[in-house]
């Protein structure tokens, strides 16, 4: 949205639990022509807290019946799966870069089983130096024990994703 580009991704605007995006990562295209199930409540405690204090309710959905899907920037199911659906239609397969953040209950667990999906151009914003190699480490947030808001915190993340762009270009040079 800052760059006048179009959302090439269906996960813009929704957050999943940190051990379902593995899952979906590893499985992208799965997941992303799965059918999706709108239901009522979380299958944790912390999505269900998510989903009562939000500004405003918002659908949330499991894919497959398995990931769960918190559609936070929408107010209907109708418009969270059109979205999802239109968006799934424009990945590029040539160019995915996929992102993480340390949020939501995130464990180091989740950041391993991240690190460990066969994709080379991925990284995981962190509020701590985890030894991965998808670990992009965030000096601004070690005090607070995790990645902070990136809708609050965007110039953050956008000075470290930046550099991280430019150190690795390679990555999406297509062959």
């Amino acid at each position: 949205q800052d760059m006048n580009m179009e959302y090439n991704s269906p996960t813009l605007g929704l957050w999943m639990m940190p051990d379902d995006f593995p899952v979906f990562c590893s499985n992208l295209h799965y997941y992303t022509n799965a059918d999706i199930q709108i239901v009522t409540h979380s299958k944790n405690d912390l999505g269900n807290y998510k989903m009562t204090h939000a500004k405003h309710s918002y659908p949330v959905g499991l894919l497959d019946g398995k990931l769960e899907i918190h559609f936070l920037h929408y107010h209907t199911s109708e418009e969270a799966i059109s979205k999802w659906k239109r968006r799934a239609q424009r990945i590029n397969k040539e160019k995915i870069l996929m992102i993480a953040s340390e949020q939501n209950g995130c464990t180091e667990d989740d950041v391993r089983a991240f690190n460990a999906i066969p994709h080379k151009a991925k990284l995981f914003f962190c509020s701590k130096p985890y030894p991965y190699e998808c670990v992009l480490y965030i000096p601004e947030f070690k005090n607070l024990g995790y990645a902070g808001d990136p809708y609050k915190k965007g110039y953050i993340y956008y000075k470290y994703l930046a550099k991280w762009l430019e150190e690795n270009s390679t990555l999406f040079e297509v062959k």
